[in-house]
C-alpha cells in the first residue's frame, strides 16, 4: 500500500497517495479547481489553462500537470489566479460561437458553466474569431459543429486513447488551429465507428449527438402512424441518473408510462430479443463446431465493433456471428407482427452507434426499414422534460403483450456468466417453492442446515441475485477446475473434511457444503440439459481444462510464440493451469494487470 502524504491547498490539509496530479488531489478532497481539458483516463494536455493554481512563493503552473509533493503548499483562488481564469475564458468565448439559447449543450455546457461561476459575461476581445470550417453532417450517429470548438483536444485523445480509432486530430497552425477528420474528410468518410465517446467528454456544442427528436414528435403527432417502440436493457438505468433516481432503484415501469404519456402506441421491451440472440447465437456456435468452422466466433451485436472490424480487420468478418442484434431482430418482430399497418418503429437506444446500424442496408426488408428511426437515452430525456412530464412521480406500468415477455437472462446475458447466473436463479427458485409448498427434498434439508436457520427459502430468495447465487456460480467453475467429478464425491468430501476440519462442527459444517455444492451442481446440469437440449454449451472453466490439455498434445508448430494476457490479476485456477502448460511448451507469456 502506498504511504500517505499530506499537501496544503487553500489552508486545507489534503491527504493523497497514487494522485497523478494537484487537480486529483484537491478533486478527491473535496475541492473543485476549474478544468476542461483534462480527463482522469486519458494523457495529460494541460491546453486550457484554467486549473492553474499559485504555489507559495507566487508562481503559477497548471495543476492538471503539477506533481504533488508532501509538504506542498499552493491556492486555487487568490486575486492573480482568478484574474488569469477570467482572462482565459474571454479568450476562449472570443473563439466560440456563443448561440447558447439554440445549441443542443445549453444548460450542459462547462464553457458556460464556467462563465457563469466567475461572472464572464460580455466579450472582451473583439471581433469574435471563431473557426469558420463547416459543420460536419455527414455521421448518422453525431454532428460537428467546429465553430464551438475550444481546442481542449478531449475529443482526439479520447478517440486516439481509449477507443484506439483516430478518427479526428488536430490540424492547421496558431489562429487556423482547428479539430478536423482524417485529410479533411467528413467522419462518414473516415473510420468513425460512431461511438459517441468523443461526445460525451465534449465540453461544448462542438460535437454532439444527431438531435433527431423533432422526426419523434412529428410521428406522436400523425395521426395516421402506429408508433411502436422498443427500449434497450441499460436505458432505465441511465433515466435513473438523469431524473435523480437511486441507481439501483427499477425504473422500467416509470419508462413505459412516460413512454405512452408522449403518445406511443405500442411498448415493447429489447430483453425479449436478447434472449432471442442467446439461442440464435448459441445455435450458431454449435453449428460452428460441429463443422469445423474458423474459430472463434465474435458477436455482432454492437455496430462499432462491427464498422471496427470491416474498415481494420476485414479478415476476421468470416467469424462474426450473422446474428442480427437485439434491435434488428424485434424491428423484425414488429414489423411481423404490424404486418399491413402503417408501423413507425422506433428504437430507444443507449449507444450513437444503433443510429449507424439502423440505416444499414442489411436492415431495410421489402424496400422496407426495420427500424425508422433510432432515439438516444438523452434524447428521450429531453423529449420527457419538454412535455412536462414529472418522471419520478410517475406510476408503474407494464409493457404490452405478447412481446413484452422477458427472462432474467435477457437482462443479464451480455454480462460474463449471466447465462450460468440465469439457471442458477431458475434452480434457486425450486427449492424455495418447495419449502413454500412443505415439500421439501434432500436438498432443501441440505440449504436449511447450511444457512442454519428454519426460513432459509426467504434467504435464497432475497440472495438470488447478489451474493448467494454469484457464490454458487464461482463454486460451481471452481469445482470443474478441481476435477471434483459426481463419482468422486464420497471421497473428496472426506478428505477435506480430514484435511481442514480439526473440530466435530467444523468437519460437519464441511461436510454438509461440499454435499449441498454437488447436490446443486447436479441440478443446474440438469436444468441446464432441460433449458436447452442437444444443444452444446460453452463452460469456461472447462474450456480452460481442455485447452491446457490440447497445449500439452499440440504440435510445437502449432502454438504462438507469444500469449499476452490482459487482466492477469483474474486469471481462474483453471486459467493459471492454461498458462502453465503454455509456458511448460515455451510459449513466452506477457501478463499485464490492472491495479485496480
Amino acid at each position: 500500500m502506498a504511504e500517505e502524504k499530506k499537501m496544503i491547498i487553500d489552508g486545507v490539509s489534503c491527504p493523497f497517495t497514487t494522485e497523478r496530479n494537484v487537480l486529483e488531489v484537491a478533486r478527491n478532497n473535496g475541492i473543485d479547481i476549474p478544468s476542461l481539458c483534462y480527463c482522469e483516463n486519458l494523457s495529460i494536455y494541460g491546453g486550457c489553462r484554467l486549473c492553474l493554481v499559485e504555489n507559495d512563493r507566487g508562481k503559477m503552473d497548471a495543476a492538471c500537470s503539477m506533481q504533488p509533493r508532501d509538504g506542498m503548499v499552493v491556492s486555487t483562488h487568490t486575486k492573480q489566479v482568478l484574474d488569469s481564469r477570467r482572462t482565459t475564458l474571454q479568450l476562449l468565448m472570443s473563439s466560440h460561437r456563443a448561440d447558447c439559447l439554440t445549441c443542443d449543450q445549453s444548460g450542459r455546457c462547462k464553457l458556460q458553466e464556467y462563465a457563469r461561476r466567475y461572472h464572464v459575461d460580455a466579450h472582451r476581445f473583439e471581433p469574435n474569431t471563431y473557426c469558420t470550417e463547416p459543420m460536419d453532417l455527414s455521421s448518422p450517429s453525431i454532428v460537428r459543429d467546429p465553430s464551438k470548438c475550444i481546442l481542449c483536444g478531449l475529443c482526439v485523445r479520447t478517440c486516439a486513447e481509449i477507443q484506439n480509432i483516430g478518427a479526428v486530430d488536430f490540424s492547421g497552425r496558431g489562429k487556423k488551429a482547428h479539430i478536423s477528420a482524417d485529410f479533411g474528410k467528413t467522419l462518414k468518410d473516415t473510420d468513425c465507428v460512431g461511438c459517441g465517446q468523443c461526445a460525451a467528454v465534449c465540453p461544448t456544442g462542438a460535437i454532439t449527438i444527431r438531435n433527431e427528436t423533432e422526426k419523434f414528435w412529428s410521428m406522436l403527432q400523425d395521426q395516421t402512424r402506429k408508433v411502436v417502440v422498443q427500449y434497450a436493457p441499460s436505458v432505465r438505468a441511465g433515466m435513473a441518473e438523469r431524473f435523480g433516481l437511486p441507481a439501483n432503484e427499477p425504473c422500467t415501469g416509470k419508462l413505459v408510462a412516460a413512454l405512452r404519456r408522449l403518445g406511443v402506441d405500442v411498448v415493447y421491451d429489447t430483453n425479449l430479443t436478447a434472449d432471442l440472440t442467446i439461442m440464435e447465437e448459441s445455435a450458431e456456435f454449435l453449428e460452428k463446431v460441429k463443422t469445423g468452422a474458423k474459430l472463434p466466433m465474435f458477436t455482432s451485436c454492437c455496430p462499432g465493433w462491427i464498422q471496427h472490424v470491416e474498415h481494420r480487420h476485414p479478415h476476421l468478418m468470416p467469424q462474426v456471428s450473422t446474428c442480427g442484434s437485439p434491435m434488428a431482430m424485434f424491428g423484425s418482430l414488429i414489423r411481423k407482427q404490424f404486418a399491413g399497418e402503417n408501423v413507425y418503429s422506433v428504437a430507444i437506444m443507449p449507444c450513437t452507434g444503433k443510429k449507424f446500424e439502423a440505416a444499414r442496408p442489411e436492415l431495410e426488408k421489402d424496400g422496407e426499414r426495420l427500424i425508422d428511426l433510432v432515439i438516444t437515452t438523452s434524447e428521450l430525456c429531453d423529449m420527457i422534460e419538454e412535455a412536462g412530464i414529472d418522471f419520478a412521480h410517475l406510476p408503474d406500468e407494464e409493457p404490452d403483450a405478447p412481446l413484452g415477455d422477458y427472462t432474467g437472462a435477457g437482462v443479464i446475458f451480455g454480462v460474463t456468466g449471466g447465462v450460468t447466473e440465469a439457471v442458477i436463479r431458475r434452480v434457486l427458485d425450486r427449492h424455495a417453492e418447495h419449502a413454500e409448498h412443505g415439500d421439501e427434498c434432500s436438498t432443501c434439508a441440505l440449504l436449511r442446515t447450511y444457512f442454519v436457520v428454519a426460513d432459509w427459502s426467504g434467504m435464497v430468495v432475497d440472495d438470488a441475485t447478489d451474493a448467494f447465487a454469484n457464490q454458487l456460480r464461482d463454486m460451481l467453475a471452481r469445482m470443474n477446475e478441481i476435477g471434483a467429478k459426481p463419482e468422486l464425491e464420497d471421497a473428496l468430501i472426506s478428505r477435506a473434511a480430514d484435511e481442514h476440519g480439526t473440530l466435530d462442527e467444523r468437519r460437519e459444517r464441511l461436510r454438509v457444503q461440499w454435499r449441498l455444492a454437488f447436490a446443486l451442481r447436479a441440478e443446474y446440469n440438469q436444468a441446464i440439459n432441460e433449458a436447452y437440449p442437444d444443444q452444446y454449451r460453452l463452460d469456461a472453466s472447462q474450456l480452460m481444462i481442455d485447452a491446457a490439455a490440447a497445449v500439452n498434445e499440440a504440435k510445437t508448430s502449432d502454438l504462438p510464440k507469444l500469449v499476452i494476457v490482459d487482466d492477469f490479476q483474474d486469471a481462474t485456477l483453471a486459467g493459471f493451469d492454461f498458462l502453465t502448460a503454455l509456458r511448460n511448451r515455451g510459449v513466452r507469456l506477457l501478463l499485464v494487470g490492472n491495479p485496480d
